[in-house]
């Protein structure tokens, strides 16, 4: 690995240290309800699920699942972003059952932490138009698959087909999987009757 890659790998575990503090703050001051944390553990259980469920499946790991990000996005929809970060650490350990590829920690952040985290952001816009909904969730799936991008080139980019830049063949890579299955997601979410969920788990719309 280059004297460059171990640079950028420093810079990255210190901006996630970062990222977690600001996620512990935030925790500190949004405690969970017991009902929080059944809902958290049962949707991200649906999440691990789901992924389980692979219609392509990419030869260096990912490719197109049945909508596992949907859980997680859900929740920060309904929840707000304290809950869907939550959700999303939790699916992220929970597929780690797995069994992860890890070559740096940076790179273990990047392809199995930060990528379900950030799906919590989904409801960053709010939930009361369609609109926003959708930009929060084009948004968390934007950041998601960033972080995989980001692994891709820095990592594993020896997969690259001969004379491709490391960073196209990432791109293409990352963005044809988590990119349209995000992509699909987020389309999906605008036909789920959000004002009913509330009702029914008993939330504030104006929450």
């Amino acid at each position: 690995m280059s004297s460059l890659n171990n640079i950028l790998g420093i810079v990255i575990l210190i901006v996630s240290i970062g990222w977690f503090c600001l996620y512990l703050k935030d925790m500190k001051n949004r405690k969970l309800s017991t009902k929080e944390i059944v809902i958290i553990g049962m949707f991200s259980a649906m999440s691990y699920i789901l992924s389980m469920i692979q219609f392509i499946k990419y030869p260096q790991g990912g490719g197109i699942t049945l909508f596992s990000m949907l859980p997680t996005m859900l929740l920060a929809i309904l929840y707000g972003k304290e809950v869907g970060i939550t959700a999303g650490l939790v699916f992220a350990l929970i597929k780690l059952i797995s069994g992860p590829t890890i070559i740096h920690p940076a790179q273990f952040l990047l392809d199995y932490i930060l990528p379900m985290m950030v799906l919590g952001l989904a409801g960053i816009f709010g939930r009361d138009k369609k609109f926003n909904i959708f930009a929060g969730c084009i948004l968390a799936t934007s950041l998601s698959v960033l972080m995989y991008i980001i692994s891709g080139v820095l990592y594993f980019a020896q997969y690259a087909p001969k004379g491709m830049n490391p960073i196209v063949y990432s791109c293409v890579y990352n963005i044809s999987s988590a990119g349209v299955e995000g992509l699909l997601t987020s389309i999906l979410i605008l036909f789920i009757p959000i004002k009913r969920f509330s009702k029914v788990l008993n939330i504030s719309i104006s929450q």
